[in-house]
C-alpha cells in the first residue's frame, strides 16, 4: 500500500512539474518586439533566395553587410507550424521543448541523487525559466543541451552505449539551429578531455574511450554540415563582438539589478549559493569532487555572471550537479523508511501545488514571474497595426526601431524594406553610433538624415524604453512636418506631411481629442502592462493628465505596486509647485517601502529634496543611490554638485 502512495505522489509531482513549466511558457507575445517575424520569413524564403544565408538582407539601410545566418533551420520549423496552427501552435512547440529540457534534466538529477532531492530542488530552476519565454531559437539549444548532457552523463556513469551515435544527428541540426551548439561540443569535448586524462597512458587500448573519440569527432564533422563551414562552426566565438547597439539580453545580471525588478536575478543569487554551499559541503565530508561537473559549474556560473540570458541554461545545467553533491553531503535524505518517504514526497508536492497557485495569481498587484498575459499565441492588439497600414496603402521608405525590425520583415517583406532589425550583429559599428542612434536623439540629425534615405513614414513600437527612442518618439509626435495617423497598445504610425498623404492626414491625423478618444478605447481592453505602455506613451504625446488618471486608476487596484507608485513619482516631479514635489516623495517613498528599490528612484528623490531645499537629505538620497550602484552617473554629478554649491 505505501508503495503505491509513493508512486502516485511520484506521478503526481511529475506532473505539477510538467504543469509548472507549461504555465511559465504560456505567455502571449508581443509580435512587435520579437524575433520571430524574421525567423518565419527566413524560413519562407530560404530556398527562394539563399542570400539571406550570407548578408543583411532584409535592410535598405546596410543590405550587403556580411551576416551569417546560424538559425536558418529554426525559421523553417517555425513558418510550416505557423502554416498548420498559427502563433499558437508555436507556443505549444515551446512549451513541448521546455517542458521536454526540464524532464531530461530531473532525470538526470534523480539519477545521480535520489527522486525527492531532484525535485525539491527543480522548482528554483523551473522558475528561473521565466527569464527566456519567448518563441524563439533558443529553446532548440535548451533541448539539445540537455538531451546532450544527458547522454554523456550516461556514458561517464555507465560507460560506451550504442545510443551515443545519436550525437552526429543531434549536432548537424543544433548548428543550423541555434548559435549554443558549441555548448554541446563544448560538454562532449570537456568529457573527451576527461577520459584522456583518465586513460592517458592506454587511450586506445580502452575500447569504450576509443569509441567515445570517434562520436566526437563524428560530432565535429556534423557541425561543419552548414552553410558557412568553418565559418559557421567559429562564428559563437565572434558573435560577441562590440556592437554599436546594447542589448540587455548581454549585460550582466549584476548590473541590472541596479537598474529593474528582475525576481529571476534574486533566484539565480541563491541558486548560485546553493550551488557552492553543495561543493563545500562535499569537501567538508571529505567526498571525491567529480571535477568534470565541478568545471561545468564553474564555466556556466561564469558565463551567467555575464549574460542575463544565461539564466535558464544556468538553472538546467547545475541541477543535477547540486543534486549529486547534496546527495552525499545528507544521509537523511536517502529515504530509508517509507513512512518519512510518503512525508516527503507530500510536501514536495504541496510546495509544486502551492508555487503553481501563486505564480499564476497576481501577487501584491505585481506579476512576479509573468511579463506577458497568460495564453497561446501573440497578443492580438500587437498584430493590429498593419491592417491599418494594409488597408490604406501606406509605402515607404520606411523608418522604424530596433524592437519591431523583425515584425515589419515578416510583415512587409519583400515589397518593403526596413531602416533597422534587432539583429545587432548584421549592422556595422558605424551604422548605430553614426546614423541610427543619432537620428533618434538629434532633430537636426533626423532632418539631414531623413531626407537622404527620402522616408515617408515612421513605423515604430511606442514601448521601446531606450533614451533615444523615448526621446524620438517625444520629437516626433510634436513634429508637425510628420503627423500622427494611428497608435494602439504597441506600435504608432506617422507620416510625412506633404501632397501625397494629404487625404490620408485630413482622414486620420490624431489631434488633442482624438488622442484622448483613441486612449481610452485602448485602455477597456489594455491589461495593466500595456495601460502602463500607454500612460508612458501620453507622456511622450504631451498628455500628461491622462497619463496621470491612467496611473491613478492602476493605482486604486494594486495600491503596493512599486512600479506604478514610482512612475506617479516621476510625473509629480515634473511639475513645478512645491506641492507636486512633496506628492512626488511620498509616491517614490512607497515605491520604496514596497520594495521597488533601484538607484533612480534615489536619484529622484534626491532632486526633489534638494527642490525643497533640504540638502542634508538630497545628498544621503544620492549616496543611497551609489550604495546601490557605485558606478551611477546621475548619482555622482549629483552629489559633486551638490558639495560644491554648499562649500
Amino acid at each position: 500500500m505505501k508503495n503505491k502512495i509513493i508512486f502516485s505522489l511520484k506521478i503526481l509531482i511529475i506532473l505539477t512539474i510538467i504543469s509548472l513549466t507549461a504555465l511559465i511558457y504560456c505567455q502571449q507575445g508581443d509580435f512587435t518586439s520579437l524575433d520571430l517575424g524574421r525567423h518565419m520569413e527566413n524560413g519562407k524564403i530560404i530556398f527562394s533566395q539563399p542570400d539571406v544565408l550570407f548578408k543583411n538582407f532584409y535592410s535598405y539601410t546596410e543590405p550587403d553587410f556580411p551576416f551569417i545566418n546560424h538559425h536558418w533551420l529554426s525559421g523553417v520549423i517555425f513558418w510550416l507550424l505557423y502554416l498548420i496552427g498559427g502563433f499558437k501552435i508555436l507556443t505549444l512547440l515551446n512549451i513541448l521543448l521546455g517542458a521536454g529540457a526540464v524532464l531530461i534534466i530531473f532525470k538526470l538529477a534523480v539519477k545521480k541523487s535520489n527522486f525527492t532531492l531532484a525535485a525539491a530542488l527543480a522548482l528554483p530552476v523551473i522558475l528561473i525559466l521565466s527569464e527566456r519565454i519567448d518563441i524563439r531559437p533558443e529553446m532548440f539549444s535548451y533541448f539539445f543541451i540537455a538531451l546532450t548532457y544527458y547522454l554523456v552523463e550516461d556514458f561517464r556513469l555507465n560507460g560506451y552505449a550504442k545510443k551515443l551515435i545519436w550525437l552526429a544527428p543531434i549536432f548537424l541540426i543544433w548548428v543550423n539551429s541555434h548559435i549554443y551548439f558549441f555548448i554541446g561540443l563544448f560538454l562532449v569535448g570537456f568529457a573527451l578531455l576527461e577520459q584522456i586524462i583518465l586513460h592517458f597512458k592506454d587511450f586506445f587500448k580502452v575500447e569504450s574511450a576509443k569509441n567515445f573519440f570517434y562520436i566526437t569527432l563524428l560530432s565535429l564533422a556534423a557541425v561543419l554540415f552548414n552553410p558557412n563551414f568553418i565559418k559557421g562552426l567559429m562564428y559563437p566565438f565572434n558573435i560577441l563582438k562590440k556592437y554599436g547597439y546594447d542589448i540587455v539580453e548581454n549585460k550582466s545580471p549584476f548590473y541590472l539589478q541596479t537598474l529593474t525588478i528582475d525576481y529571476n536575478i534574486l533566484i539565480f543569487k541563491i541558486l548560485l549559493g546553493l550551488l557552492i554551499l553543495s561543493f563545500i559541503l562535499r569537501l567538508i565530508l571529505k567526498k571525491k569532487i567529480d571535477y568534470y561537473n565541478a568545471a561545468l559549474a564553474a564555466v556556466f556560473s561564469a558565463f551567467t555572471c555575464l549574460y542575463i540570458r544565461n539564466l535558464p541554461l544556468f538553472g538546467l545545467i547545475i541541477l543535477p550537479i547540486m543534486a549529486q553533491n547534496y546527495f552525499f553531503s545528507f544521509e537523511l535524505l536517502k529515504e530509508k523508511s517509507e513512512k518519512i518517504k510518503i512525508i516527503i514526497f507530500a510536501s514536495v508536492l504541496v510546495i509544486y501545488i502551492l508555487a503553481l497557485s501563486l505564480i499564476a495569481h497576481e501577487n501584491s498587484g505585481e506579476n512576479k514571474f509573468f511579463s506577458k498575459s497568460l495564453g497561446l499565441g501573440m497578443r492580438q492588439n500587437s498584430l493590429e497595426s498593419i491592417k491599418f497600414y494594409r488597408d490604406n496603402n501606406l509605402a515607404g521608405p520606411i523608418f522604424n526601431n530596433y524592437d519591431i525590425g523583425s515584425a515589419l520583415i515578416f510583415w512587409l517583406y519583400p515589397a518593403e524594406r526596413v531602416f533597422v532589425d534587432n539583429r545587432p550583429e548584421a549592422y556595422s559599428l558605424d551604422f548605430f553610433q553614426q546614423i541610427y542612434k543619432p537620428i533618434m536623439q538629434d532633430s537636426a540629425k533626423w532632418q539631414e538624415l531623413s531626407g537622404r534615405y527620402k522616408i515617408n513614414l515612421i513605423y515604430i513600437s511606442h514601448t521601446d524604453g531606450t533614451p533615444w527612442a523615448r526621446e524620438f518618439l517625444s520629437a516626433r509626435l510634436k513634429d508637425e512636418n510628420w503627423p500622427l495617423i494611428y497608435f494602439d497598445d504597441y506600435t504608432a504610425i506617422m507620416v510625412k506631411n506633404n501632397d501625397s498623404h494629404k487625404p490620408l492626414i485630413e482622414k486620420y491625423k490624431i489631434d488633442d481629442k482624438k488622442f484622448a478618444l483613441r486612449l481610452n478605447e485602448l485602455l477597456v481592453k489594455a491589461d495593466n502592462i500595456e495601460k502602463m505602455r500607454l500612460a508612458d506613451l501620453a507622456i511622450a504625446y504631451g498628455r500628461v493628465d491622462l497619463a496621470k488618471n491612467v496611473l491613478e486608476a492602476l493605482l486604486a487596484k494594486q495600491p503596493t505596486n512599486g512600479k506604478i507608485l514610482a512612475a506617479l513619482g516621476y510625473l509629480s516631479a515634473n511639475a513645478s509647485s512645491r506641492e507636486a514635489v512633496v506628492k512626488s516623495i511620498d509616491y517614490l517613498n512607497k515605491a520604496l517601502a514596497n520594495g521597488y528599490i533601484l538607484p533612480g528612484v534615489y536619484n529622484q528623490q534626491g532632486l526633489n529634496y534638494w527642490n525643497l531645499a533640504d540638502y542634508s537629505e538630497a545628498k544621503n538620497m544620492w549616496q543611497k543611490a551609489l550604495r546601490l550602484d557605485s558606478d551611477n552617473d546621475h548619482a555622482k554629478y549629483y552629489l559633486k554638485q551638490a558639495n560644491e554649491l554648499i562649500k
